[in-house]
Parts: structure tokens; sequence; C-alpha cells
């Protein structure tokens, strides 16, 4: 006669049941799976950065973030040095230092169409511009070198425009001083006061009264395009049809118009706006005291008070994937919560078995939605990838819900609530401003529901089906 199997033990039977040792298992095993999203983050940040290296290699060959500096008028003049030695014998020695002029009036329109580059399933914008510089130097100070104006060096004067990387300039540079064509030079007469750029050279001897320029430079670049105000008027008119703009830096625009067809913005900056003096000799004050110094230089260009008050727009990728992927990653313990707190629910209200196990195969199939979302992403857009993703994750876990508690009707009401969940989260992730505040009222919301429903739960006395209560 075949032995009958031997009954659990009543102590093995209590800890199957006991409502308090469940909760300890759920707790410890949505925090280890909170550990696995750390390799998750890892993953996400090498895709970002494998990113940010192909936007690297497309920008150093069509051309860099670009920030214009100037004109800035640049005389050089000797300075002489007296040397005495020891002997009391003494020797003179001339040493050329530069004088450094700002506009009185500067005047700059820029269009701007920026254009998508890609490298296998990576993307970036870059864009071409015509900028139309125009302006014009008041009366020069020559005796801020505080030498005899024989030994300023007029007829060597240079015009120099800043610009951070010169493989941008597409076309001839045109540039008119005081009705003359001025032939554009690569490079500048010193580095003292702009890292890189284009020059022009100009005789002011016979010339000391208003002298108008006028400049028109096709320039192309990449991420961003920003100005720096060094006129003491300094008026700039940006357009372009890109829809997405972030405007920065020390200065907002005063008027700014973001439409279906584009962008147009205007800003307006006073020399009584920002402390860069008008005149100097030698280097450029260093960084320290303007608006973008806090925060490190926002935009390309020497690290001087000229670069801290640069301002202009950076063309904003509305579809970065990483980012909106990170921030779904951040939600990750709510997903994790919400999906237990199902199942948890349905042990307790439908006298359902779900074992620790199977609550951790569900928790891998709400991590594996990060995966799914960020590798879809790349090829198919943030948007598709989401519904995709999600429709993937809940059809699994519906299915595996439907087995495992024998009734479609649970399994509909599991996917009902990750589906809710989801597409709230999304709705958050498209209202940036308002994301805190809909997270606090969707929790809210869910707290009270729970509440709601466990009213009547008689905690105490409640425990877990066991396998003979069948």
């Amino acid at each position: 006669m075949p032995e009958l199997p031997s009954p659990i033990p009543q102590h093995r039977n209590q800890l199957r049941s006991s409502l308090t040792l469940k909760l300890v298992i759920i707790g410890i095993l949505t925090g280890g799976l909170l550990i696995l999203t750390i390799p998750l983050f890892v993953v996400i940040n090498d895709r970002e950065d494998r990113r940010d290296e192909v936007v690297e290699e497309i920008s150093s060959k069509w051309g860099r973030d670009q920030t214009i500096y100037g004109p800035v008028l640049t005389v050089p003049y000797h300075h002489t040095i007296v040397n005495r030695s020891s002997n009391g014998r003494s020797s003179t020695t001339k040493k050329t230092q530069f004088l450094h002029f700002l506009p009185d009036n500067l005047e700059i329109n820029a269009t701007v169409v920026p254009e998508m580059k890609y490298r296998g399933i990576f993307e970036t914008v870059v864009y071409k511009s015509v900028l139309k510089i125009r302006g014009s130097f008041g009366n020069l100070d020559w005796g801020l070198a505080q030498v005899e104006e024989t030994e300023i060096l007029k007829e060597r004067a240079s015009l120099c425009i800043g610009i951070p990387d010169v493989r941008g300039i597409r076309e001839a540079t045109s540039i008119t001083f005081l009705g003359q064509k001025l032939e554009a030079k690569p490079g500048l007469p010193t580095q003292e006061v702009l890292s890189s750029g284009i020059s022009g050279l100009i005789n002011l001897k016979d010339d000391n009264g208003s002298m108008v320029f006028d400049i028109e430079l096709h320039l192309d670049g990449s991420s961003s395009l920003a100005f720096s105000p060094l006129g003491k008027t300094t008026s700039i008119e940006m357009n372009s049809p890109w829809t997405a703009p972030s405007f920065d830096g020390a200065f907002l625009p005063l008027e700014k118009n973001i439409g279906t067809d584009g962008f147009s913005a205007f800003w307006k900056v006073l020399h009584l706006n920002r402390s860069i003096p008008h005149a100097w000799t030698g280097a450029a004050p260093s960084s320290g005291g303007g608006a973008n110094w806090k925060n490190g230089q926002l935009f390309a260009g020497p690290a001087n008070i000229l670069g801290d008050f640069a301002f202009g727009v950076k063309f904003y990728m509305p579809n970065d994937v990483y980012q909106k992927t990170t921030r779904m990653a951040k939600y990750a313990i709510l997903f994790l919560v919400f999906g237990f707190t199902s199942f948890f629910f349905t042990e307790i209200l439908q006298k359902a078995q779900v074992h620790p196990i199977q609550y951790l195969l569900i928790g891998f199939a709400i991590l594996v939605f990060y995966l799914l979302l960020l590798s879809l992403s790349e090829h198919f857009g943030f948007d598709r990838a989401y519904l995709v993703s999600t429709a993937a994750v809940v059809f699994l876990i519906g299915s595996y819900a439907s087995a495992i508690l024998s009734s479609q009707k649970l399994a509909i009401s599991v996917s009902a609530v990750l589906s809710i969940l989801y597409g709230y989260l999304y709705v958050i992730l498209q209202l940036e401003s308002y994301a805190l505040l809909m997270g606090s009222l969707g929790l809210f919301g869910a707290l009270t529901l729970a509440m709601f429903f466990t009213r009547k739960i008689d905690w105490y006395s409640l425990r877990l089906p066991s396998a003979d209560s069948k």
C-alpha cells in the first residue's frame, strides 16, 4: 500500500500564511530590485556617452558651438622699457603691446537654418547661419597707452572678430571699414583678448572720427549660437525655422516669438548692463563677475569677462531619449510598489496565492520595461517606444497574472492598474513644469483609493490563504 504524503507541519503552514512575513519578503524584494536599477543607469549613461562622442565627431567636422565676439579694434604700440644694471649702466628695449577698443554701436542680424545630421542611430543638430554685423567706433582714446602718440602703430591696426571654431566659415567674409573693403585674414594679431578668429588690417593714421564697419559672415556651427555684447549699445535680431529654441546666457531676449514655423528673438544690451570696459591695454579682465561665471561658461569662447556676458540660443533637441529614459527610471520604485501592491491586495481580497518567486519575476518584468524603452527609443523615437514597451510589459504581466491567479478578471484588473500607472507617468513626463505637482496628486489619489478599499479589513486577524485552505 503506497505511503500517503505527510501533512505540512503546523509551524510551516503558519509561516506561509503570515501577513507580516509576506510584507517583509516583498520589502526585501523591492529593495533588491531597486539595486538592480544601478546597472540600468550605467547602461543609459554609456549610451548617452556614445551619443555624445558621435555628436562631437560630427561637430568637429562641421563646426562646433559658436559665439561671436566683436569686432574689436586692436592697435599695437611700442612700450619702452629701461633696464638698469648693477654697474649703473642702463639699456632700453622696446616691447610691442596692444590697445583694444570696443564699438560704440553694434547691430547683428542673424539668420540661422538648423538641420539634422545622423551617424548610425545617433543624431545631432547643426546649423548654417548668415550674420550681418554693422556698427561704428567712436573717437579712440590714445592716451590709454601712456606713450607718445608716435609710438602707436596706427597703420598696423586690426579689426578682429572672435570665432571659437573658424572651420565653420564656409564662404568668403566681407568686411567693409570706413567705406573700404578689407581682406579677411586668418588668425589674430594677439590672443590677449580673443583666442581664435579672423582679422582685417586697417590704417588709422589719418582717421580719428566715427568709424563705420559692415561685415557679412557665413558661419556653420552646432548646438548653440551666441554673442557677446561688446557695444555700448548692442542690438541682436535672430530668425530661424527651428521650433525648439532654448534661450540662455547672461541676457534673455526682450522680444521673442516661437511658433510652428520657427522663432524670432530680439536682444538689446547697454554697456551699463555689463562690467566690460570700453577700452584697455593688454589682456582682457579675467572671469569672476559675470552672469555666467557661477555655473561656468555656458557658451564657447575665451575664458574672460567677454565670455561671462555671452548670451544666445541653444538648439534644444526635444526628443532626447536618454534624458527621458533616465527620468522614467527614477520612477522605478513607484512601478515596483504599485505592481507588487496590486498582487498583494489580490491575495488579501480575493484569497489568492502569489509566491515570492512570482513576485520576483514580476519585478524583473517591470525592470525590463526600461531596457525595452531605451533600445526601442534609439530606433523609433521615445513616444512609439513607450507605447510598444508599455503594451509588451502589461501584456506579459497580465498573462502571467491570469496563469498564477487562475482568474481572467483579476488579470484584467492588474493590467488595468499598470496601464493607468504607465499612462499617468507618461503624462507627467510631458508636463515638465508641473511634474512634481502631478506626481504628488497622483500619489495622494492612489493612497486615498488604497485606504478606501482596505478600510474595513481587520489586519490583526487577517491571514493569507495557505495551501490546505483550498
